[in-house]
């Protein structure tokens, strides 16, 4: 579950997982952003007490992770590692055969430094299939008629719509939480009606999506994070 912790001087986006076997509430602060971890019956309102309680904490990791220098690139993808799937962990595992559990990502690789393509491919893969149930559903909501859904794989862009009716999205999307990619879908579609970004654009995107500030923060957040999937 993703969320917003709002501050006076702005948001902090973090994400909610809950864990069976823990009995305290945990904090995590790694490429994705913040995740808190709650026991399994806590309830929501315990995340933002934890969060205002260790709120310098977290500011001062947050603020420390987004300084540190990227010159040498994310180290390479090791098994073990954790990559996002619709906005929670999966741990990287090999097996003979790629397959997504609650835990894990087997990935079908024979060695570590083949993680990095299966991972591409695997994602492309999910990708494909997922944009093609989700931009029908939203474009049936929204009355509208995309000519074409295609992939992309641009480095500065969630998503794109041409004058043609050619809906693109980034594979990486997939590595957000849902609510996020439906809220790009549902941005890329309202372009079929404006193509710009005046107020009655934005008016189509809230009527579908009236969070739509709140997955936009995120990807701002966490976006740069999302875009190196592939350049491990």
């Amino acid at each position: 579950m993703q969320a917003i912790f709002r501050l006076p001087q702005g948001e902090i986006p973090y994400q909610v997982s809950r864990s069976a076997r823990r009995r305290s509430i945990g904090l995590k602060i790694d490429a994705g952003g913040l995740t808190v971890i709650l026991p399994a019956r806590a309830p929501l309102a315990e995340a933002e007490r934890v969060i205002q309680l260790k709120l310098t904490w977290i500011q001062t990791k947050l603020a420390q992770r987004a300084a540190q220098p990227s010159a040498l690139g994310p180290a390479p993808w090791r098994w073990g590692d954790e990559v996002r799937w619709l906005g929670a962990p999966r741990r990287l595992q090999p097996a003979s055969r790629t397959r997504l559990t609650e835990a894990e990502l087997y990935l079908a690789a024979a060695r570590e430094d083949l993680l990095t393509p299966a991972l591409v491919r695997f994602y492309q893969r999910s990708a494909r299939a997922y944009f093609a149930e989700r931009v029908p559903f939203w474009a049936a909501r929204m009355g509208l008629q995309p000519q074409r859904i295609l992939l992309t794989s641009a480095r500065t862009r969630w998503g794109s719509c041409t004058s043609q009716g050619a809906i693109r999205l980034n594979w990486r999307l997939l590595q957000a939480p849902a609510a996020v990619i439906d809220y790009v879908i549902i941005h890329e579609l309202a372009h079929l009606r404006e193509m710009n970004h005046s107020a009655q654009f934005w008016a189509q995107v809230a009527q579908a999506c009236p969070d739509w500030r709140q997955y936009r923060a995120w990807l701002k957040t966490h976006g740069q994070a999302l875009m190196v999937l592939d350049q491990r």
